[in-house]
């Protein structure tokens, strides 16, 4: 009965000195209390409609119509032009315009983000349905079940504000990547603009853009040349003269519209007495039919199965623009968005609109531009853009139809060729870091010649792999001369003592990296110092059947061209002032340091820190390791560790001591890597 109170007491003592259970008391019941307040706060977050348009101002609303009407007509285009990218009828491009429109009025952070389909999502789009096809799916089934993925992705991430793990993907391999999208989907709308059939494949697409230069269609060429040339026209006098002349800006603003306009009726007139049922058009036709906005439905599930994996990089690509965009015009106009909450938007707008058959949609650059430049005040524009597209989908059928491929071909070309990445870029990439030059070619070439998800799996693959083994394979610098400024000695440069190391370990020690600054520190000091002579002698006389480590050492002294036997190693100091954090892993391997330095260099060897914070000491403590500061060194008791404030301290500063017991570690079994479990 005796025996079971004091285990009792002792359990009890235990469970409360424990940190880390009274850690998680401590946050549980913080978390309780705050629970209401942010829920509420969290779910008015989801509709930010509720706090702006309280203040709304009516004089607002005649710009935010105009930017309504100018975003809704560039859709009309800039849609069917982005759903043939992703082989899909030009119709479903249309449906995919509408309801983005209308939930970000609700749910928008930024007054001039215009979201909607875009180039990037019509060749990723096209990427799936190209290999899902072939199980007899439509293509614009596919589209939407890329979408609702797309959604479901992104609901996940923003709900959980997990919006950090996208910054893995480094400007550098964004920039190859989106630049060789780029030039994928301008060498995708060479068929179209020229009137040949060319298969897949940036290289097959290539050689017959010259192979087949005699097979060139003269009126195709004609109006898709002849679009591109109008196009970069008006945009050169709205870029020159836009600003002076209103009328000018307008027409530079609304470019796409009028050359769909202008070629639709010429495409009109000269194909409209021909039988189209038995002979070819002049040039291949749209054929847009679109019937009003059809029934909801939800995407077949086995589809959601085939394309949910594959539709990462969708997501990932439009998570990605969107944010970028949507930051990029805050910081311009002067307001904050919340990542988050858009990344919400992008998920609820995808999963929603996955149902009335659209393609993947998200923030586009040009419209969002011209959007601003509109002088748009609220996501109220959202509204009137909406309407604009819902009214071209019940009324605008009939003219739809005649719109030339190749018009929508020199509509896309002109669109995307602004987002390739100037090749300076890429040299500055070269001269700042070879890592980042090498990540973004790989994104790069693997995109155009393979695949957009390789591309960009495999160079965010190879960043992560490269900086983890960095951090693996840290190196930890030993000091050889320190700066003294005020303790025992004159100030300047004064060298180490001889008999003493000084190592500064510039990142945490953890289970990948710890054991491989032990054993950095370990080799600097059995290379430039000798042990103690008794402690040798006595290792030759109960010798080990392993010569490895006196071999090592040997090697190590022989690189470093040290002949002569050096000075006996009587400290060691470790600066980890720049260390943040520290586990049990590397709680051991400093262990298993002080352990083997005593072991070379005597039990008199002494082994002090430097510069610890106050979350690596309290680690320290957690794990049974005591410690003293040295300023304390007369009141401290046996067995403890001293702690230094600087490394000039723990150099010049001598203290008496202690036998190989400095260290007192409570009784714990850890697993020793390349040995058996023993007591700590």
């Amino acid at each position: 009965m005796e025996l079971f109170k004091k285990r009792a007491s002792r359990a009890q003592e235990a469970i409360i000195t424990d940190t880390t259970l009274q850690r998680t008391v401590r946050y549980g019941e913080k978390a309780f209390r705050a629970a209401p307040s942010v829920a509420g706060q969290y779910l008015l977050e989801k509709a930010p409609i509720i706090q702006w348009l309280p203040k709304y101002n009516v004089r607002w609303l005649f710009h935010d119509t105009l930017a309504g009407i100018t975003v809704g007509v560039l859709l009309i285009p800039q849609s069917l032009a982005y759903a043939k990218i992703a082989t899909i009828p030009g119709e479903f491009g249309l449906m995919s315009s509408w309801l983005p429109n209308f939930l970000y009025l609700i749910m928008g952070t930024s007054k001039d983000l215009s979201t909607g389909p875009t180039s990037l999502m019509g060749l990723l789009t096209a990427e799936i349905i190209r290999d899902v096809i072939k199980d007899g799916y439509t293509p614009q089934a596919i589209a939407s079940a890329v979408a609702m993925s797309v959604g479901i992705y992104s609901m996940t991430i923003g709900l959980l504000r997990l919006g950090f793990l996208l910054e893995f993907i480094s400007v550098p391999v964004l920039s190859g990547f989106i630049s060789a999208a780029a030039i994928v989907i301008m060498l995708g709308q060479i068929p179209s603009l020229f009137g040949i059939t060319a298969p897949t494949g940036t290289a097959n697409i290539i050689h017959d853009l010259f192979a087949k230069i005699p097979d060139y269609d003269g009126p195709t060429c004609g109006i898709g040349l002849g679009g591109i040339v109008m196009l970069i026209a008006m945009q050169k006098m709205g870029q020159r003269w836009g600003k002076k002349n209103t009328a000018i800006w307008i027409l530079a603003l609304a470019r796409s519209a009028v050359v769909l306009v202008l070629f639709t009726g010429i495409s009109y007139a000269v194909n409209k007495d021909i039988n189209l049922k038995t002979d070819d058009p002049v040039w291949a036709l749209s054929k847009v039919k679109s019937d009003g906005i059809a029934a909801p439905s939800m995407p077949d599930s086995t589809l959601i199965g085939k394309v949910f994996a594959r539709a990462i990089a969708p997501f990932i690509a439009a998570a990605l623009e969107h944010l970028a965009i949507a930051k990029a015009f805050g910081r311009k106009n002067g307001y904050v968005t919340d990542a988050a909450q858009e990344l919400v938007y992008l998920g609820f707008t995808n999963f929603f609109n996955a149902f009335f058959s659209s393609m993947p949609v998200g923030g586009a650059m040009s419209r969002t531009a011209v959007n601003s430049e509109s002088g748009v005040r609220s996501p109220a524009y959202g509204l009137i853009a909406g309407g604009v597209v819902i009214i071209s989908i019940f009324k605008l059928s009939p003219a739809l139809y005649w719109i030339p491929k190749a018009t929508l071909a020199a509509i896309i070309v002109t669109a995307v060729w602004h987002i390739v990445v100037p090749l300076k870029v890429f040299y500055g990439y070269w001269r700042t870091s070879l890592v980042d030059f090498t990540a973004s070619m790989l994104a790069f070439w693997l995109t155009l010649f393979v695949s957009s998800e390789v591309g960009i799996g495999t160079a965010v693959g190879f960043n992560i792999v490269y900086h983890l083994l960095f951090m693996a394979f840290s190196r930890v610098r030993r000091i050889t001369s320190i700066e003294v400024e005020s303790y025992t000695r004159p100030a300047g440069t004064h060298t180490i003592p001889l008999d003493t190391q000084v190592f500064r370990i510039h990142q945490s020690m953890l289970f990948y990296n710890a054991y491989y600054i032990k054993t950095q520190c370990l080799d600097a000091v059995q290379t430039f110092n000798s042990g103690d002579v008794q402690t040798l002698e006595a290792a030759h006389t109960h010798r080990n059947w392993s010569v490895a480590g006196n071999n090592r050492a040997t090697r190590l002294r022989t690189k470093a061209e040290i002949l002569e036997e050096p000075v006996q190693i009587r400290s060691v100091v470790l600066d980890m002032s720049s260390m943040h954090n520290i586990d049990t892993t590397g709680l051991t391997a400093l262990k298993d340091l002080k352990a083997d330095v005593e072991m070379f260099g005597g039990t008199n060897t002494q082994l002090r820190l430097v510069g610890l914070n106050e979350r690596v000491r309290e680690r320290f403590a957690r794990f049974g390791w005591r410690l003293c500061d040295a300023s304390e060194e007369g009141k401290r008791e046996r067995k403890v560790t001293l702690v230094y404030e600087s490394v000039e301290e723990a150099v010049f500063r001598r203290s008496r001591t202690f036998s190989s017991d400095d260290i007192e570690v409570t009784p714990v079994e850890v697993h020793i890597v390349g040995s058996e479990k023993e007591k700590v």
